[in-house]
């Protein structure tokens, strides 16, 4: 798969991450591939490699600035989803 007009997407059915090359449309082509897994490990990976434990991006949707945390704490990881299933 050559390397121009490729890009990470989020297919909007599945939720699955595609790495993907997209049409002169705009829309995913039939050459693409699940890469939801390599996204999720590299994240992690990126976070342990910078000694990052938080991220937030500038990028503003519908008024909500996403954020990523990562911790190796099972104790705090749980105390994390605990605030963030209250919603």
């Amino acid at each position: 798969m050559p390397y121009e007009n490729l890009k990470l997407v989020v297919a909007a059915l599945s939720g699955e991450i595609y790495l993907a090359r997209i049409n002169k449309n705009g829309f995913m082509g039939d050459s693409r591939r699940i890469a939801t897994d390599d996204c999720l490990r590299a994240t992690t990976e990126w976070f342990m490699a910078n000694n990052k434990k938080m991220i937030a991006y500038d990028h503003n949707s519908k008024g909500k600035k996403p954020s990523l945390f990562y911790t190796d704490n099972l104790a705090k990881a749980e105390r994390i989803l605990e605030i963030l299933q209250e919603d």
